[in-house]
């Protein structure tokens, strides 16, 4: 029998005069959910890519950076993507920012990270990745002016664990963007596949002020099976913000 104490994602729950009824499920163990992307790993950006999920994340971008007012300066921007899979998200940030920029990233897949290996070599990007879990980074703090996740956090049973962990990493200042598989009917489906939370706009951004994040209301459109499975949330590490991106060392 569970223990009470078994992390769990809420999946439903209702009310009935005073009786009140909820559901929960077991995430994916890391190793379950490693294996499970390892599978997919070879078709992955083939299945992303009929979903318009390129296109998508490339659109995203334009519209952070122009609603941020971020333009390039002085040394290359320091990324961390953390979940990187095959490489799109950040990839995307890259053709979007047009300057110098440090990749790092971390994946739980030996596939994904090949497959992702593979894309930024052939963009002409270079990349450090290691297999690593995104509530244990393997980073000093204050490293990064930009880290990101597309949908990763869903899987976790606590997601502001692995938060506290991005905050971490980030410079004073620095940006958070997350993609997380919103409530929909798509988001359904997402969910009894992958055990993920689904969420709203309002529930991600608790999730970035619990972590000690400041969550930033932007409106940055999507469209497409993105929008109908995906929300875009961003925070910022508080403390000395940045507008123009200044940097005091090369990668």
């Amino acid at each position: 029998m569970p223990s009470v104490n078994d992390p769990a994602i809420p999946v439903y729950s209702a009310s009935i005069g005073s009786w009140k009824f909820s559901v929960s499920r077991r995430p994916l163990g890391a190793l379950e959910l490693a294996k499970r992307y390892d599978r997919m790993a070879a078709k992955w950006s083939h299945l992303t890519g009929r979903l318009g999920y390129p296109q998508a994340y490339e659109r995203l971008w334009k519209e952070f950076l122009s609603e941020a007012n971020l333009v390039p300066a002085g040394y290359p921007l320091r990324l961390l993507d953390c979940g990187v899979g095959t490489g799109s998200f950040a990839l995307a940030f890259a053709r979007a920012w047009a300057a110098p920029v440090c990749v790092d990233a971390v994946d739980v897949s030996d596939m994904m990270i090949e497959q992702a290996r593979q894309r930024f070599r052939q963009e002409g990007y270079e990349v450090s990745i290691q297999c690593a879990d995104v509530c244990a980074l393997p980073y000093p703090d204050n490293q990064f002016d930009l880290v990101m996740a597309a949908h990763v956090l869903e899987h976790l049973p606590d997601p502001v664990d692995a938060l506290k962990e991005m905050r971490r990493t980030l410079k004073p200042g620095g940006w958070l963007m997350l993609c997380l598989t919103r409530e929909s009917t798509l988001g359904s489906y997402v969910q009894l596949k992958w055990r993920t939370h689904r969420l709203t706009p309002e529930r991600g951004e608790s999730w970035l002020n619990a972590a000690g994040l400041d969550a930033e209301r932007m409106n940055l459109a999507s469209s497409g099976w993105f929008r109908q499975t995906s929300i875009a949330c961003v925070g910022r590490k508080p403390d000395q913000p940045l507008k123009n991106l200044n940097y005091e060392q090369s990668c």
